[in-house]
């Protein structure tokens, strides 16, 4: 095997994006950049306990499968994370389940969007309203946010991080609802301000960065247990800052996003005959009908079970493929963070991660490269 295909990740754009920064929310939503997703999340729910000044133990709802720095976020608020089971073979958080987990104590509501398939925010949207929740919808693997056109979330998350739609090396943005603006201001006015400059060292980085995302570099550092790549840890979120990103670095990823060409129709179409043995392409299901070729930030399928997952994770990276099992853990059972989650039960959660497998979307897949994976998927 000569070189490998990363599983996720754009490369970092050129910040000389000549025109005017145009934002896909600006008409509903107010843009405070941030030091990372996570930082900005952590903001979100700081803003969330701010709107309940009586609640005096918050609550925060979340799915029970997902990022580690979702718990990370929430009790860097000292708030206690809840966590809700999904629905069979999806995603997305039941909405029973939600409906379930609320107290007088829950202060938001967090819908969490899925390698580029946004929650059904429409439905989270009814249950925050009606009982006086905060809504977040974290977008940080889905671009633009579902709520750039409806306005369905009071507030919502991006990432900036290697790996999102935008990958700017760092960063993220809060976007808070113009009609429910309330003590944004002044709760993020508690964080220190940091300047994001394009500097020698950043341009350098950025080219090293760039070098090590081509198939032969990345199949070299791929190997190296100090980089680790692909794997998922917990990590306390310690500080929180404000961002000052330059609008020709933001509006360069942006531009660069819009030009990617999606293919999850070509995935679509060369996997298909997969679901006569047992498999899910989740993307068939779930992606809008709207007759447009949606962008995803990896192809998402299901196994018929845990074993044949793993038997195609290892076929598929045998032949210079870089599919990952994401996450690979529902959250209960990633180390570190079974200390601080209540004890729970989701057992639809821990059948999703069994079972995921996700496929490289980025702009380096070729159709070869589509070809080659439904050729070793269909031999296992």
């Amino acid at each position: 095997m000569l070189g490998k295909l990363r599983p996720v990740g754009s490369r970092v754009p050129k910040p000389e994006f000549p025109g005017e920064l145009e934002l896909p929310w600006q008409t509903l939503y107010q843009t405070y950049l941030m030091g990372s997703g996570t930082e900005a999340l952590s903001a979100a729910v700081a803003i969330s306990i701010g709107r309940k000044p009586d609640v005096t133990a918050p609550e925060v709802i979340l799915p029970a499968y997902g990022c580690p720095d979702l718990i990370a976020a929430t009790v860097a608020q000292s708030a206690k994370p809840v966590l809700v089971d999904l629905e069979p073979g999806r995603p997305f958080m039941s909405a029973v389940g939600v409906k379930s987990a609320l107290t007088e104590s829950t202060v938001a509501v967090v819908g969490v969007g899925f390698l580029g398939i946004p929650e059904r925010l429409e439905r989270l949207a009814e249950i925050c309203v009606e009982s006086n929740l905060t809504l977040i919808e974290d977008s940080a693997q889905c671009f633009p946010p579902a709520s750039s056109v409806q306005g369905w979330a009071d507030l919502v998350v991006l990432s900036f991080g290697r790996g999102k739609p935008i990958n700017l090396m760092g960063g993220g943005a809060l976007l808070a609802s113009n009609a429910n603006l309330g003590n944004v201001a002044s709760t993020l006015s508690q964080y220190p301000l940091k300047n994001q400059k394009l500097g020698l060292a950043w341009r350098s980085m950025r080219i090293l960065f760039n070098f090590l995302m081509s198939r032969i570099p990345f199949a070299i550092i791929e190997r190296i247990p100090q980089f680790a790549i692909g794997e998922t840890r917990f990590h306390t979120l310690d500080e929180i800052f404000r961002l000052e990103i330059p609008s020709c670095l933001l509006s360069s990823g942006i531009g660069d996003f819009n030009l990617r060409a999606p293919l999850t129709f070509l995935y679509n179409q060369k996997l298909e005959e997969l679901e006569s043995r047992g498999w899910t392409l989740l993307a068939k299901h779930l992606v809008n009908d709207s007759g447009m070729d949606q962008a995803l930030l990896r192809y998402p399928l299901l196994a018929p079970d845990r074993l044949i997952r793993d038997r195609a994770l290892e076929r598929l990276n045998g032949a210079g493929i870089g599919a990952s099992a994401f996450y690979e853990h529902s959250l209960e059972e990633i180390d570190g963070i079974d200390e601080i989650l209540p004890e729970s039960e989701c057992p639809v959660a821990k059948d999703f991660a069994a079972r995921l497998l996700t496929l490289p979307t980025h702009e380096d897949v070729r159709d070869g490269d589509v070809s080659t994976m439904a050729r070793e998927l269909f031999r296992l």
